[in-house]
């Protein structure tokens, strides 16, 4: 049906680019316009709605602010994937996804062990700790938004047990399977290009792709540090909203 549909359906008395934005997400919504479809360029809309180019740029401004459309320059006005938001109210990525009605999944990339001076500084145990490191593309709606890498002191999970994660199909859960409880977390967020080839190839991205970058250390229900993970999330799929009150 497409964005026609709406131009014609009413003309009450609202600012020209509210009845715009109002069409455009009554589109979006009704999935008549999906996530990668192109909106007519500015002198259709202009034509389609009777307005001016200043009233047609006003309103596709205020909609790619708002995360609904994405401009490429020397190409158009497209409509934006649907992002996850997360609200940093679970400590489990899957269980936040899962509510808001996302189809999730998990593949398994690489399981092996090995010291890693980082994570030991943010564990804080000796720079010779062994770790059982545990990599993995995190799956939403069949596309890859994110690229997990965790490291747990092998002490606590072991390669051979870290190889039931394919089954258990879920992180968290094969932690607890060891009685390692995650019960806080404290997380870091930041922007990082992404350089290593592989990564760029599992979340299908060009190389120096510019992520949101997460490092993360979990704590359990004696707040003793068990886990240091690094995340790198395709931007184009991930928000973060915060509330806070006074």
């Amino acid at each position: 049906m497409g964005l026609e549909a709406y131009a014609d359906v009413s003309r009450a008395k609202v600012a020209k680019y509210l009845r715009i934005e109002s069409d455009i997400l009554a589109a979006i919504k009704d999935g008549s316009l999906k996530p990668g479809d192109k909106l007519p360029g500015q002198s259709e809309m202009c034509s389609r709605y009777g307005v001016s180019a200043i009233t047609v740029r006003k309103a596709f401004a205020d909609l790619i602010s708002d995360g609904y459309l994405v401009g490429i320059k020397g190409s158009g006005t497209y409509v934006a994937k649907r992002q996850m938001i997360r609200g940093l109210t679970s400590i489990s990525f899957s269980e936040e996804l899962r509510e808001q009605g996302y189809e999730v999944g998990m593949v398994v990339d690489a399981i092996s062990s090995g010291s890693n001076p980082v994570a030991a500084r943010h564990l804080g145990m000796d720079e010779a700790t062994e770790f059982t490191k545990v990599t993995r593309v995190r799956i939403a709606n069949d596309e890859p938004v994110a690229f997990h890498v965790s490291y747990i002191p092998s002490s606590l999970l072991t390669v051979e047990q870290a190889q039931g994660l394919q089954e258990i199909g879920s992180f968290y859960d094969m932690l607890a399977r060891y009685d390692i409880f995650p019960q806080l977390v404290n997380e870091n967020y930041s922007v990082k290009t992404i350089d290593d080839p592989h990564v760029c190839s599992a979340l299908g991205v060009g190389e120096d792709y510019p992520s949101f970058f997460v490092r993360r250390t979990t704590f359990d229900q004696d707040n003793v540090a068990v886990e240091y993970s690094e995340t790198y999330f395709n931007k184009d799929w991930y928000s973060v909203t915060v509330n806070i009150r006074a």
